[in-house]
């Protein structure tokens, strides 16, 4: 019996250490932030349907803690029915989770209602993408080397917090061949997530590529101040030159 129990006080103590923190740090949320964007916050319909000319809208963050954070920010309502906007994000806000709550105060006999539950944003920090050196700084047109036949390019993008399992990135690619710029990319290569290789459909010239992300979220709502989900470019890769195939040659004699 001890033996029994023992086993079972470790297949339990393992399953908290190993199985419950996956799920329990996991983080999504309804909005999220980036690049100075920013968002309107506001009661919902039923609450502001009761505002009246004068009352207070007071706005509060709350640190994770749930403890109150800086100046409460009161609005006071103009019209009936009419909600303040109150502004959140732009360049004052630090990079990571925020919590508001809100609550209404009457301005005839200033009664306080109850505070609403928190609503929590996520302002994602500024991204940069670089990129790496190609794995062949040239190879041979149409396969006319018997084993160097493409060149692969690696963008390395800012980590995102592995908690946040709903943002990603975006990568896309762009390239100049003999500094014209290529109209569609896949007609020289073709892109996996964050590599694009170059070969065989690409004729002979110089080629630079440049990669860009962006933030995408798989729920809730993404602000970004450039309303494209805060494009960051790299700079461009070293040259990779596409050597021409030789013609294909006929005898002749004399």
């Amino acid at each position: 019996m001890k033996t029994k129990i023992t086993t079972f006080r470790l297949l339990t103590i393992a399953f908290v250490l190993f199985v419950l923190p996956i799920g329990a740090w996991a983080q999504t949320f309804p909005l999220y932030l980036c690049g100075d964007g920013t968002a309107i916050l506001k009661p919902d319909a039923t609450t502001t349907g009761t505002l009246k000319a004068g009352d207070k809208v007071v706005w509060q963050e709350f640190s994770t803690a749930d403890a109150p954070m800086n100046t409460a920010t009161e609005l006071t309502v103009v019209t009936d029915g009419i909600a303040p906007d109150f502004q959140v994000g732009g360049s004052g806000l630090s990079d990571g989770e925020h919590r508001y709550k809100v609550f209404i105060k009457t301005a005839t006999a200033s009664c306080s209602g109850d505070v609403s539950p928190a609503l929590a944003l996520y302002n994602l920090p500024d991204a940069s993408v670089t990129l790496g050196s190609p794995s062949q700084s040239t190879f041979c047109e149409g396969g006319s080397h018997p084993t160097i036949q493409a060149s692969t390019l690696t963008a390395t993008a800012t980590t995102i917090n592995a908690l946040l399992t709903d943002v990603s990135y975006v990568y896309s690619w762009t390239a100049t061949k003999n500094t014209v710029a290529v109209a569609d990319i896949t007609t020289i290569g073709t892109q996996t997530a964050n590599t694009f290789t170059l070969n065989n459909l690409a004729t002979a010239g110089s080629y630079v590529l440049t990669a860009s992300i962006k933030y995408a979220v798989a729920a809730g709502q993404l602000k970004s101040g450039d309303a494209l989900g805060c494009v960051k470019s790299s700079g461009a890769s070293s040259a990779i030159t596409v050597s021409p195939k030789p013609a294909t040659p006929t005898i002749t004699f004399n």
